[in-house]
């Protein structure tokens, strides 16, 4: 959302972002904005994740509780190629197959 003002005292404040622009007529004039939110990361691998919705927090609260986070294990934290590698580390563990200390030590944490 962008607001256009010509520095009303309610948009002087450092929530919003400022952005300069010259106007065909050319004059420069401030344009106001809202700051946006970056983009959710997986915590192992740092690639963007899918179904979290980027925003400000009022509009992150107006959503209902399954808008927010994916309904699934680790949803919202880790990506799926990770979700899948930790349950089937957790299953091995699990049956027998493999031992806790043969899991990688970043990952133990997700058992």
């Amino acid at each position: 959302m962008e607001i256009k003002t010509s520095g009303r005292p309610m948009h002087s404040t450092f929530s919003m972002k400022r952005v300069i622009v010259r106007t065909p007529g050319g004059r420069l004039v401030e344009h106001f904005g809202y700051k946006t939110h970056s983009k959710h990361t997986c915590a192992l691998c740092k690639k963007e994740l899918a179904g979290k919705p980027r925003g400000r927090p009022i509009e992150i609260r107006k959503l209902s509780k399954c808008e927010r986070n994916p309904v699934r294990p680790f949803g919202g934290m880790l990506c799926s190629k990770d979700t899948r590698m930790i349950i089937s580390y957790r299953a091995k563990v699990r049956h027998g197959e493999m031992k806790k200390e043969d899991v990688p030590l970043s990952l133990r944490g997700y058992l």
